[in-house]
């Protein structure tokens, strides 16, 4: 017996963005870029909750919050002009390192 295709279009990806920029409404927190990560999007108390035991000295675990909510990262990929992996991954894989860190 054959199993039914997936439905198209659903994903736990990131959604399309809107352009609210037609009509001038801007609707939630601006970031400095769509992928990448930035110091402004820490969460400090977020980040003193990760367990001692998994921090790396040299290279510590931040977590950041973005319109999608709470993903972590390492300490070098913020503010790298680049995009982060961590920031477009799937939300239940953001959600699982969360868990893993605390």
């Amino acid at each position: 017996m054959a199993t039914a295709p997936a439905k198209a279009g659903v994903t736990n990806a990131r959604p399309k963005a809107k352009d609210d920029k037609k009509d001038g409404k801007n609707k939630g927190p601006v970031f400095p870029s769509e992928f990448g990560s930035h110091a402004s999007m820490v969460n400090a108390e977020l980040t003193e909750k990760i367990a001692a035991a998994k921090q790396d000295a040299t290279d510590p675990w931040q977590v950041l919050t973005d319109e999608r909510g709470n993903y972590a990262t390492r300490k070098h990929r913020i503010d790298t002009q680049m995009a982060d992996p961590n920031r477009f991954a799937d939300l239940p894989k953001r959600e699982q390192q969360i868990k893993e860190l605390a």
